[in-house]
């Protein structure tokens, strides 16, 4: 009788939709830095789900960001188990950081620091016999999606990767970018020369920076360059960051760069140098309102990569009326705008649903 009701039950399972089945959310923990220090998760499973599904985990960008990630990855990962995937995400390394009591540092960990962590919590899912039978796929949004490239080009355990709004150029073209975008308001103050001089005071930063794999000699040479632009047009720079000496200007303009090792790894990243050496199915979603990036540009950039190094397993799409956090967003609010909003939640509605929708469909295809 016994065996009768449990037959009745796995078939109940079965038949049942997912969202009437139980998503079990199984609170983890995983060590990093060879143990010096362990990051809190959390595996959101659909009861029934069969033993080779794959689990998705969800990678944030390196500032502090728990597991929810402003909510976008608890909507995402609500969203996935409904539709019978299970999710693992966690909070990242500088998150966890402050919860030990130590000061907010945003540019005290890198993309690569990341992808250390992120490497160890594929290590831990292989190791847990919980998880050890589901292939594993890796979703990153943003700089997340540079973390998650960069680990799948050196693990073949990687089996999926999915990325969204992800960086699809060099870093240091997105830095000139994002910075340019920044200064919009200001630069009809400015005349022509001005205005060229101010932006070619950023590309140098960003080239020198991205030229220099050596932290301490780039800053050296960054703030020689800076000085010599500064003696071209003083009054210029004093009117525009304040009355400043040569010295003053030079320690403005650099110190920034000496304790952040987040912006130095971003603005050397190189997309393409990793692209390469990818082989699994690879997802790419962008927002056509995205204020943070050029999405065609990235967009063409990934695409480009893949295709050069004949790598046709791939997807890609660019979502109508979205911006950077896949949100409905009519029209393109330039960044120097959107940056100043004061509401932290997303408001997620038809984008995120068509991003999700192509996002299951491919998943689909992919897995099988």
């Amino acid at each position: 009788m016994k065996y009768y009701f449990a037959a009745f039950c796995l078939l109940l399972g079965s038949l049942l939709p997912i969202e009437a089945q139980t998503i079990r959310q199984i609170e983890v923990s995983f060590p990093i830095l060879k143990g010096k220090m362990r990051l809190q998760g959390v595996v959101s499973q659909v009861a029934e789900a069969p033993q080779q599904s794959p689990i998705l985990v969800l990678v944030t960008p390196p500032q502090a960001s728990n597991r929810d990630y402003v909510g976008f990855f608890k909507a995402l990962s609500d969203s996935l188990n409904r539709k019978g995937y299970t999710t693992f995400r966690y909070d990242n390394r500088s998150y966890s950081d402050t919860l030990q009591g130590n000061q907010l540092h945003e540019g005290r960990y890198s993309m690569h620091d990341a992808a250390d962590d992120l490497h160890d919590a594929l290590a831990f899912l292989k190791s847990d016999e919980r998880f050890a039978s589901h292939p594993v796929g890796v979703i990153g949004h943003s700089e997340g999606g540079s973390i998650a490239i960069i680990e799948a080009s050196r693990n073949t355990e990687v089996k999926q990767l999915l990325l969204l709004a992800t960086m699809g150029v060099k870093g240091e073209h997105v830095y000139y970018e994002q910075n340019m975008s920044r200064l919009t308001p200001f630069l009809k103050w400015h005349s022509y020369s001005e205005n060229n001089l101010l932006r070619y005071s950023i590309y140098r930063k960003a080239h020198i920076i991205a030229s220099e794999p050596r932290d301490k000699q780039a800053i050296k040479d960054l703030e020689k360059e800076i000085a010599e632009i500064y003696q071209r047009n003083p009054s210029f720079f004093n009117s525009s960051y304040g009355v400043q000496t040569q010295q003053e200007f030079v320690k403005s303009q650099t110190e920034p760069f000496k304790n952040d090792a987040r912006l130095l790894a971003f603005i050397r990243y190189n997309p393409k140098e990793y692209l390469q050496s990818i082989r699994c199915p690879i997802f790419i979603a962008y927002a056509k309102n995205d204020n943070l990036i050029n999405y065609l540009e990235h967009q063409k950039g990934i695409e480009c990569a893949l295709l050069e190094n004949q790598h046709f397993n791939f997807f890609s799409i660019a979502i109508d009326d979205a911006n950077h956090s896949f949100e409905d967003q009519e029209g393109y609010l330039p960044l120097y705008v959107s940056v100043h909003r004061k509401d932290s939640t997303l408001d997620l509605g038809q984008a995120f649903t068509t991003l999700l929708d192509n996002m299951t469909k491919w998943l689909q295809v992919s897995t099988n």
